[in-house]
């Protein structure tokens, strides 16, 4: 049987393409198709064809079967009367993160945006959760949902459309990786096609967790969200298990199977660039901060400042054992000065400012966790060398993100690979790309550092650990003065103004505003910062 189209043609690509979908546009109780570049209309899948597509459990267990759950408390309802006394898909675990997580509900603060939403996981194991669902409210539609599929890997999207009883099918995460779907609808915030968790790393700045726990008064008094079992029954630690247990898992999982599926296709890879591309770019990016709360910084003796936003310390020192940078600090009293000649604020631009930085200080853009976990993978499959991959991220290795400089070494990437008994020529086939176009180009380019770097053969390791120790001292020096901070100030703004471009940007609150004038502006490895 063939698919029925439901509505007029969607021409958005973007993630807001399902809002221009109308609940009066789905048939009740069934499976719909959009997925953006694919399809151009809505479409309803038969149940063979939703049965040869779909192979994850809320598929198979709920959709499949014809139940078809309204909200998000009715899937885990719907799971709880599906599957068998201890099953893991009866098993939810609750996460809670908003923007605003930290303002208390005031009558000053009664109309800010506070973008509280619950995270829910079932079928929680090794690999992480196969279920995992996004609502603003349990018993409201509009519910994202992602789910492991057990036959063809990767993860399933869904989305259902206001109160409507039919889900819409948006993609698996091999749709993330296609010319004809990258970077259009879910996978435009997913751009690797893998869950995604922008402050992964302690102290989670939006997430509840024990260094920054979500109070019954974020919520409105008469708000009945404060009383509700998925609040009261959140996870104690909150974003530590969410990190540990949930995201980092999940992104293990979509990368190997990512990866066996280049092994299971005889090692050949059609579009190696875009791999590259999340080697030397920055598709997504996570956000970092320091441990020290804007309420107290300037009574601290020492702001610690997260190490990944001056060096991609992941990926130079956890995977390819390169000198690790020491503890950047500066002093409280010279954070709080910064603070005040740029005029810092907390505000979402209409009823609500405060004078300060985000709850933790120092909130910046880092190399992304899904990113860092290609890298990984391209080394341990064979398709890149130990030294290619040190010679490539030394490239600007001063801007671990945003890097135009590493960027442009994707132009010679070769246009196919293969990986043969866990190695390949690649490797070399890009070394030599790169080394032969850096003598057509000018002195200084990407291209001539990326040979220097190259020429230090197998002892990269040696060469490279003085360079990085050379930068360490020269950002500590600058961090000793009140101009060198607020130089590194205005570099991290600059940054932070990259990823307000970004589809994970959602609302104003996640960053404090600044009177910094927008600006490019980038680290040099003697510390100092240009702007262009």
């Amino acid at each position: 049987m063939t698919a029925v189209a439901t509505d007029a043609p969607i021409t958005d690509e973007t993630c807001k393409a399902f809002r221009e979908l109308s609940p009066d546009a789905l048939t009740p109780d069934a499976v719909h198709r959009f997925v953006v570049g694919e399809d151009t209309t809505l479409q309803v899948l038969t149940a063979e064809e939703a049965a040869g597509e779909l192979g994850d459990p809320f598929a198979t267990e709920l959709l499949l079967k014809g139940t078809f759950p309204r909200t998000a408390g009715e899937v885990l309802s719907a799971f709880a009367a599906a599957m068998p006394e201890g099953d893991l898909l009866r098993a939810p675990m609750f996460f809670l993160v908003g923007d605003g997580s930290q303002i208390p509900f005031s009558a000053e603060t009664a109309d800010v945006a506070r973008n509280l939403r619950f995270l829910v996981t079932l079928g929680n194991g090794s690999e992480g959760p196969d279920v995992m669902l996004s609502a603003f409210n349990p018993e409201e539609g509009d519910v994202e949902l992602m789910a492991w599929d057990h036959a063809r890997g990767g993860f399933n999207y869904y989305q259902t459309v206001g109160d409507s009883s039919s889900w819409v099918f948006a993609g698996n995460s091999r749709h993330a990786l296609l010319e004809a779907t990258e970077g259009k609808g879910p996978f435009e915030s997913h751009p690797s096609g893998n869950v995604i968790m922008k402050e992964l790393r302690t102290p989670w700045i939006n997430w509840d967790s024990p260094a920054a726990n979500i109070l019954p008064s974020a919520f409105a008094p008469d708000d009945p969200l404060r009383d509700h079992p998925w609040f009261n029954k959140k996870d104690p630690q909150g974003a530590i298990t969410c990190e540990a247990s949930v995201v980092r898992p999940g992104i293990e999982r979509w990368t190997k199977a990512r990866f066996a599926t280049i092994a299971a296709n005889g090692g050949k890879i059609e579009r190696p660039e875009r791999i590259m591309r999340q080697v030397l770019t920055s598709p997504a990016v996570n956000l970092g901060s320091s441990h020290t709360e804007t309420s107290i910084v300037a009574s601290t003796e020492a702001v610690d400042l997260p190490p990944r936003s001056f060096v991609d310390s992941a990926a130079l020192t956890e995977t390819l054992d390169l000198q690790a940078p020491p503890a950047f600090t500066v002093p409280g009293s010279r954070y709080a000065a910064a603070l005040t000649a740029f005029d810092v604020a907390l505000t979402d631009g209409d009823s609500f400012s405060r004078p300060g930085d985000t709850h933790f200080v120092f909130l910046v853009p880092e190399r992304a966790a899904e990113d860092q976990a290609v890298v990984v993978a391209a080394i341990d499959s064979g398709l890149l060398t130990e030294r290619l991959a040190a010679c490539l991220l030394m490239v600007d290795f001063a801007n671990p993100v945003f890097s135009e400089r590493r960027a442009a070494l994707l132009r010679h990437v070769p246009p196919t690979a293969t990986i043969t008994n866990d190695a390949s020529d690649f490797s070399q086939a890009l070394a030599d790309a790169i080394l032969a176009a850096a003598a057509s180009t000018a002195e200084g380019s990407p291209e001539h550092e990326f040979a220097e770097r190259w020429n230090a053969g197998e002892a990269w390791r040696e060469a490279f650990n003085p360079l990085l120790e050379s930068y360490y001292a020269a950002v500590t020096a600058r961090l000793s003065d009140q101009e060198g901070f607020n130089d590194l100030f205005r570099l991290a703004e600059a940054r932070r103004q990259r990823v307000r471009q970004m589809p994970i940007f959602e609302s104003p609150l996640l960053f404090a505003q600044t009177n910094i004038p927008a600006s490019e502006r980038v680290m040099q490895s003697d510390g100092t910062v240009i702007e262009r």
